[in-house]
């Protein structure tokens, strides 16, 4: 649902002005009111896990393809948090360490439901092309090589929609702002999907949205991004961020099928395991073969072990995921990390802890098999439930091992 910018402007400003968090704007006769509401957020302070939580809303979407090519070039991608711990304020679990040392990655157990949430702020005192104040902002750098084409790109947000009663409207959360290289001045950017993928619980309510952005990205081309204004309920346990997601072509790349799925699946803790599919990441019938796979997964937790990601290809072992950054028991512990130096890319703010946002990418070459068709993730939790957005990946088409 795609408000009016009038509408828009006098939400964001509202919440900003009122500082109300728990709070939900409600539309009559055209107006937009703000309704005091009660939270219960069960568990979201202490970080105590919590009975298995009750649907009471969702609009889940079906894994499928968003771009697909065979071309010389590659998939990458940029991201960031655009919420973190509030420093000014002592942890809710004294046991854990002070906000600054948990961005770090410090602590038995650093996650958002034991500090009180803000959003992150780059850019205070800025006004968005809605004539509302920036109040939450964070960049990251696109470095393509030399020669680059960008093929496809798009913009995924998503974020904590409610905490409790407080769940927010579709109207507050279908948009963001984006400021590209060379240009001072944001875009508002508005969600292109039919509908938005979220789910609510008598716990927690989550979402992600998106948009094409490619033509914005090819014209603008390397440099800093910043998205600003995502919306997030800012109490304990929230969490909230973006990627960009990059599909380009360059003679220097080898030949590959390069692949993007979207779609918005939750496990919730104690769920039986999820399979999603990916089709069309077809390998060579013979010969040697590379690729890689990423992903955005929303609301997993550092430290907070028992989430785990397996792939298996259609011909290939079934392999549980893990690396430097990763345990096999801990695969979605809100980081955006890169192990190959030529694809790391700066961050503003940095933070290895981003506090329920994760969007990593993973060197499956050795999991690989000819003639593979699909790759299946498969998806298992114990108390620490997430939310599946993103894949993309790539597999070489001509004997090349380059990852």
């Amino acid at each position: 649902m795609r408000s009016s910018s009038v509408s828009r402007a006098a939400a964001r400003l509202i919440v900003r002005r009122t500082g109300v968090a728990g709070a939900a704007l409600v539309a009559v006769a055209g107006q937009l009111f703000l309704v005091p509401t009660t939270a219960d957020a069960r568990g979201s302070g202490s970080g105590k896990p919590h009975t298995r939580a009750e649907t009471i809303a969702e609009n889940p979407l079906p894994f499928t393809t968003r771009f697909e090519g065979d071309f010389h070039g590659s998939v990458t991608r940029i991201s960031n948090s655009l919420m973190t711990c509030d420093e000014t304020k002592p942890p809710l679990d004294p046991a854990q360490p002070p906000c600054e040392d948990a961005r770090k990655g410090l602590g038995t157990m650093p996650i958002n439901n034991k500090y009180e949430m803000k959003y992150i702020n780059i850019d205070p005192g800025s006004i968005g092309p809605l004539g509302d104040p920036i109040y939450s902002a964070s960049s990251a750098d696109l470095g393509l090589i030399d020669g680059s084409r960008v093929k496809y790109a798009r913009l995924y947000w998503g974020g904590t929609r409610g905490i409790g009663d407080t769940v927010l409207p579709e109207s507050q959360i279908d948009e963001v702002y984006l400021k590209v290289p060379g240009e001072a001045q944001y875009r508002n950017i508005a969600n292109d999907q039919p509908s938005i993928g979220y789910i609510t619980t008598d716990v927690e309510s989550s979402y992600q949205a998106s948009a094409d952005v490619t033509d914005l990205v090819r014209n603008a081309g390397n440099g800093t991004y910043t998205v600003a204004n995502m919306d997030s309920v800012v109490k304990p346990h929230s969490w909230g961020g973006w990627t960009i997601v990059v599909a380009y072509e360059n003679d220097c790349k080898p030949l590959r099928h390069v692949h993007v799925w979207d779609g918005f699946q939750v496990e919730l803790p104690d769920s039986p395991e999820r399979r999603i599919t990916l089709g069309g990441l077809n390998t060579p019938k013979s010969g040697p073969m590379g690729g890689k796979i990423g992903w955005v997964v929303y609301d997993g937790d550092l430290k907070w072990t028992g989430d785990t990601l397996a792939i298996k290809s259609t011909n290939g072992p079934q392999t549980l995921f893990s690396d430097i950054n990763h345990a096999p028991n801990d695969a979605f512990n809100s980081t955006i990390e890169e192990l190959t130096p030529a694809d790391q890319f700066v961050r503003n703010p940095y933070n290895r802890n981003n506090f329920g946002y994760d969007s990593n990418r993973w060197d499956i070459s050795p999991y690989l098999r000819n003639g593979d068709t699909d790759i299946t993730a498969i998806f298992n939790t114990e108390k620490d439930g997430y939310d599946i957005g993103v894949f993309y990946a790539y597999v070489n088409l001509d004997g090349s091992t380059d990852v």
